[in-house]
């Protein structure tokens, strides 16, 4: 089969889909690509120049590879790049989480220091047992609070793993 200098071709809807992709990629961050073809024709000439002499560099000489075998490799590398992405985003989203934690490790500074502020004014500071110290005072709000925290997890474990609605 020999190919003209001109000729029409059909593209499966996924190939048309991936071509709108990467030109709209491209006129969005036009860095990525170093001189945008100006035309629908430059811009698959320029494709398919590109993955042919890819194609040709993979199986030149005395390389045994299949065409089935470098197109699973470039899958492969592409699921690879969305895990990467994937990834980034769990990344982030995990960035944002640990920014409000500190956000409410600070909001509980201010407190602690606001009520030792008062217990300093009213001399009850000197009063204060060890939490450590099983029967005191201290020792009974640290476990009840423990045990408040360890509840309200659980709850919040519960809630955010309950399957979502599809409606």
């Amino acid at each position: 089969m020999d190919f003209e200098n001109h000729f029409s071709t059909r593209f499966y809807e996924k190939t048309k889909s991936n071509l709108n992709y990467l030109l709209a990629l491209w006129e969005a961050r036009p860095y990525l690509i170093k001189k945008l073809p100006n035309n629908r024709n430059a811009l698959i000439n320029t494709l398919l120049t590109d993955y042919t002499n890819f194609l040709i560099e993979k199986q030149r000489g005395n390389s045994k590879k299949t065409y089935d075998q470098i197109a699973a490799e470039l899958n492969h590398s592409r699921s690879e790049r969305e895990t990467i992405e994937k990834l980034h985003r769990e990344n982030e989203q995990l960035h944002k989480d640990n920014m409000q934690l500190l956000n409410r490790i600070n909001e509980l500074y201010y407190l602690q220091m606001i009520a030792t502020k008062v217990l300093i004014e009213t001399g009850g500071l000197n009063d204060l047992e060890s939490m450590f110290e099983f029967g005191s005072t201290e020792y009974k709000t640290h476990q009840a609070l423990k045990q408040l925290v360890d509840e309200d997890n659980k709850r919040l474990f519960v809630k955010t793993k309950r399957p979502r609605s599809t409606n």
